[in-house]
C-alpha cells in the first residue's frame, strides 16, 4: 500500500515505514496512492484526486489529528477508522 503524507508529517511517515507501508511526500510523488494522511480541518480533495491522477480511483483520507502512527497504521490495516461490527 502506498501512503502519502503531507509535508510536515515527515515523524508520521517515517513511523509508517517502520510499519512496513511504502510512504511518499504528497506533492512530490506524481503516481497514484492508496491513502493520503493530512492534518488540519481538510484537504482539498481537487488537490489529491487531480495531482495524483486519481480521477477513477479513491484515496483513503485519514486526519492525522489526534492520531498517533500506530493509530494511523491500525486505520490503513483495517482500511476503516472504526470497526464495522
Amino acid at each position: 500500500m502506498t501512503v502519502a503524507v503531507q509535508k510536515g508529517l515527515e515523524h508520521f511517515a517515517e513511523a509508517l515505514r517502520q510499519y512496513g507501508f511504502d510512504v511518499v511526500i504528497y506533492g512530490e510523488y506524481n503516481y497514484p496512492v492508496d491513502a493520503l494522511v493530512y492534518l488540519g480541518e481538510s484537504m482539498p480533495l481537487t488537490s489529491a484526486v487531480s495531482s495524483n491522477n486519481h480521477e477513477h480511483h479513491g484515496v483513503f483520507m485519514i486526519n492525522a489529528r489526534g492520531k498517533s502512527a500506530e493509530d494511523i497504521a491500525q486505520i490503513l490495516n483495517r482500511r476503516t477508522y472504526t470497526p464495522l461490527f
